[in-house]
Order: structure tokens, then sequence, then C-alpha cells
């Protein structure tokens, strides 16, 4: 038979496997006069601009809507909050209210979405602009038969011509 541990003696007073011991953590010494990160002013650091930060635009551009609301839901009717004329302010404004209550952040995300070259919803300048014509509509494509209907049509014969 095979021996049983004994699961009962004080682990405490044993040493710790091979392969398994703490290393002990080394502590940063700070040379004196040196600057730690909590310590740092104004003139020892760098301000450094970020990058793919957005530009807002200024309080006082006008907004111009360029497309009918192409929106569905609470986005509907955040977008519906837009009228040719009114400013940038006028609109953060509405939308940091009730009963909208979005931050600052929110908002400009929505102006930068719906000013995006690919969606072009809104135009914003100091300046209203005219509202491009709408786009014709598409023509639709010709369907495609199923092969049933096919098989079909070329098992009959060609009508006779007139």
């Amino acid at each position: 038979m095979t021996e049983m541990h004994d699961t009962t003696h004080d682990t405490a007073s044993e040493q710790p496997m091979e392969g398994k011991k703490k290393t002990p953590k080394i502590k940063k010494v700070v040379a004196e006069g040196e600057a730690t990160g909590a310590e740092e002013t104004a003139e020892t650091k760098e301000v450094k601009p970020r990058k793919n930060r957005r530009e807002r635009f200024p309080d006082d551009h006008v907004i111009t809507v360029l497309v009918d609301n192409p929106k569905h839901g609470a986005c509907a009717a955040r977008f519906d909050a837009y009228r040719t004329g009114m400013t940038i302010k006028e609109y953060v404004d509405i939308l940091s209210k009730e009963p909208f209550n979005r931050s600052m952040g929110l908002n400009w995300a929505d102006i930068w979405w719906d000013t995006d070259p690919k969606r072009n919803f809104i135009h914003v300048g100091p300046t209203e602009i005219e509202r491009p014509p709408p786009a014709p509509p598409k023509e639709p494509k010709p369907k495609k038969k199923k092969k049933a209907e096919v098989e079909a049509t070329e098992g009959e014969a060609p009508a006779p011509a007139a």
C-alpha cells in the first residue's frame, strides 16, 4: 500500500521548497535635489500636445442641417435638436439640459460624428451654407430568377412572332 502524508504538521517551521523563494523588493533611492513625479514643478515638466485630439468648433459657428433626420431612437431626438442657423453653443446648451442631460464630451462626439465627411449630415462654419439638392433615387437592380423558374421557362416553346 501507499503511504498517506500527514497533513496535521506545522507548516510554519518548514523551509520553502527550492525555486519557491520570494525575491526581496528593492526600494528606489532618490538622491537629494532630484524631483520625483509628484514633486515636479511647472518649470521642469514639459507639456506635450495630445495626439489625435480633434479641435472643437468655435462657439459662435453656425450649424447648417444638410439632410433630413437619418437616425432612429434617442439619436434621432438629438438630431432633431439641430436647427439651421443655430450656433454650436446653443446646441450644446440644449443637450446639456433636460431631457438629454449629456456631458460635453458626448455632445462634441455627436457634432464630430455628424460633420464627418463620410456622413456629412450637418455643416459647421462661420456662416450658413445652402443645402445641397437631394441625390436622385437609385435605380432598382433587376431581380434574379430562381432556378426553378429558369428551368420551367427553358422547357417551354418560344412564343410565335406576330
